[in-house]
């Protein structure tokens, strides 16, 4: 018989006749009463198909965690990956302030009017949480003398150092005198970002700047503020630093730890004009910043406006 059907297969294509199919409609391609098919397979091939492809996911899934799970064996929660020199971290500390008002975060802006307390009171308000987190004193110790962070490096018991702030309640920069907003003579925050691993290296001989030689301790990060420009330097007017030294070497190196309380120093512009944009430069000064003007390495800017005019008021009618 297959002979049979051979001899009359060819015997077709030799009379250049070919063999007429039904033409399948769409309707008959979803289901195929004749073959017992569905989307153009049967009943036992739909289930080959979806124990291989529930197989072949499962192998995938487990391929995918066990290469998770061995690429975060590697990692540290302490501490980044990288960092230190040759990295987008860097080795060089940027410059921060407070109070930065966080629902406007692109403005450098900060405008009060002396005769209207409302206009102050998101800056006093962000002062009092920023300097909250010191209120926790659990897993600090008081560090006096000789003492300091350098043991966090490398002794896991150890316990970082205590930050105080008290001077900045002596001078005036507290929540009871609203941080110097209320007399004109804003208090301004200074703080360093937290590098892992970094401390400050103190100025050999005759090399501290002129700008803070009169203040510089050795070990500590002098701060010192102006005007940003010609105009700016001239109506800044009185600046007090407080504590004078600026930050405290003590609370270096910066380990990630429980209980590590960053520490800052504080600005106060005892006399600004009334009514006059003050464009101010703050810079941190230790052997190992370096300033650069064009990435604002090592510095900050903002701006001080203190008006002293007719507060608006409120129709409440």
């Amino acid at each position: 018989m297959s002979s049979k059907k051979q001899i009359e297969e060819n015997a077709t294509l030799m009379n250049g006749e070919a063999k007429k199919y039904e033409k399948e409609t769409f309707g008959k391609f979803l289901y195929n009463k004749e073959n017992g098919t569905v989307l153009g397979r049967t009943a036992k091939s739909w289930c080959e198909i979806t124990v291989f492809y529930i197989i072949f996911y499962i192998c995938l899934a487990a391929f995918w965690i066990a290469c998770l799970a061995v690429f975060l064996k590697t990692l540290d929660p302490k501490v980044p990956r990288f960092y230190g020199k040759g990295t987008i971290i860097g080795v060089n500390p940027g410059v921060g302030y407070q109070p930065w008002i966080k629902e406007n975060p692109d403005s450098t802006l900060i405008k009060f009017n002396l005769r209207d307390p409302e206009s102050w009171k998101p800056y006093t308000k962000q002062m009092s949480e920023y300097l909250s987190r010191y209120s926790d004193t659990n897993g600090t110790r008081e560090c006096t003398g000789s003492d300091s962070n350098d043991e966090l490096a490398n002794n896991k018991e150890a316990v970082p150092c205590k930050f105080d702030l008290a001077p900045f309640k002596a001078a005036g920069c507290s929540e009871d005198k609203e941080f110097g907003f209320k007399s004109g003579s804003p208090c301004i925050i200074i703080s360093l970002n937290r590098l892992i691993g970094w401390k400050p290296t103190p100025y050999e001989g005759g090399s501290v700047p002129e700008e803070i030689k009169d203040r510089y301790k050795s070990g500590s990060i002098a701060i010192n503020c102006q005007g940003a420009y010609d105009p700016d330097k001239e109506h800044i007017g009185r600046i007090k630093y407080i504590p004078p030294e600026g930050i405290s070497g003590k609370y270096y190196p910066y380990v990630f730890v429980d209980g590590y309380q960053q520490p800052i120093a504080m600005a106060k512009f005892d006399s600004l004009p009334r009514n006059k944009l003050v464009i101010v430069e703050c810079r941190a000064y230790t052997l190992n910043i370096e300033h650069d003007i064009s990435t604002r390495l090592g510095m900050v800017y903002f701006e001080l406006f203190v008006e002293d005019k007719e507060a608006k008021k409120t129709d409440m009618s």
